[in-house]
């Protein structure tokens, strides 16, 4: 009977989440608790530890490959997970406690959380910042990523070919992620722009995020930088940017941003701003995306009345209920 004690699940999510908020650290980790050393820990003793060294709560998602390995304790859901755990899938944490590795666990969420979810979950791991409840708010930014798209696909893949469960809707949910986010907005709107129109997207991809772009010698010198860093850029020459500040900015720095915008239009480039206010507005959206359609040379035909109706569905889940413009 395997008596390791391997945590995965929304368990091992939030020892991710806790590892990467505390990577900001510069002073060495505390544990709480006991530090017991090589002393075997009894069952109970082995649960109460994981749950504190991965900052979650009870009940604690304890995986097993075997039905014959699940633990009967109050404090532990036993989880059956049928996908490859071994070749350093897991990390130990001591006293015989494993977790596992970002790329299984995103895959076993594929068994509880839905595409959407699924997909803003890997933006998350893949980007700088992370959820953190605890904060005002509600996110630590500056953060290296913790995983690369190819990691979370390569073990989604291997996983699936086994028929494993929650495996097939991880490889699904991939193709609506984006590494490199900044924010759960920006992340949010790469998802509404790589989901397909059918299913209340825009269709839209082959862009790349927070990625420095060369400028042209005549933009470069204008706005005296060689390079930037737009939050969205397609290799046409077309840039998005996500204001989530600029219905409240001043004259002069909505004027400072029109000069940019055109300097850009002076030498090819095409900048286009995306704000809340836009995102919350149904027609809103429809004139922003239509307008980088014309931007990257797309013709398509307009979304049809089933497209739209989806397409408020997907706009109210992911940026939230519809303000109308003067209310």
């Amino acid at each position: 009977m395997d008596r390791r004690l391997i945590v995965g699940y929304q368990s091992a999510v939030d020892y991710w989440r806790a590892t990467r908020v505390a990577s900001l650290d510069k002073d060495e980790p505390e544990f709480d608790g006991k530090i017991i050393g090589a002393q075997p820990l009894a069952s109970s003793e082995q649960v109460l530890r994981a749950i504190s060294l991965c900052c979650t709560q009870e009940p604690l998602d304890v995986v097993c490959q075997v039905r014959s390995d699940r633990r009967n304790s109050r404090l532990v859901v036993n989880r059956v997970w049928k996908g490859p755990l071994a070749s350093g899938r897991t990390l130990a944490l001591g006293n015989g406690i494993e977790v596992c590795k970002m790329p299984v666990v995103f895959s076993q969420m594929g068994t509880v959380l839905d595409e959407i979810s699924l997909a803003q979950l890997a933006n998350e791991m893949m980007g700088s910042y992370v959820i953190d409840l605890n904060k005002e708010e509600g996110m630590v930014d500056d953060l290296m990523p913790l995983v690369d798209i190819s990691e979370l696909r390569g073990y989604a893949k291997s996983a699936r070919a086994l028929k494993v469960r929650g495996a097939a809707r991880a490889c699904r949910a991939l193709e609506l992620a984006a590494p490199n986010a900044n924010s759960p907005r920006e992340g949010d709107v790469a998802i509404f722009m790589m989901q397909s129109r059918a299913l209340g997207g825009i269709g839209l991809r082959g862009f790349k995020m927070n990625v420095s772009v060369k400028l042209p010698a005549p933009l470069a010198s204008k706005l005296e930088q060689k390079t930037i860093i737009p939050d969205f850029s397609w290799p046409n020459g077309t840039v998005v940017e996500y204001d989530s500040k600029q219905e409240h900015q001043s004259p002069e720095a909505r004027a400072h941003d029109e000069l940019k915008r055109r300097a850009y239009q002076a030498v090819g480039m095409d900048c286009l701003t995306l704000t809340n206010g836009i995102l919350r507005n149904n027609d809103e959206v429809e004139l922003f995306f239509s307008e980088l359609e014309r931007s990257l040379r797309l013709r398509r035909r307009p979304p049809n009345e089933q497209m739209l109706e989806s397409r408020k569905i997907l706009r109210e889940r992911l940026f939230g209920a519809e303000i109308r413009a003067g209310a």
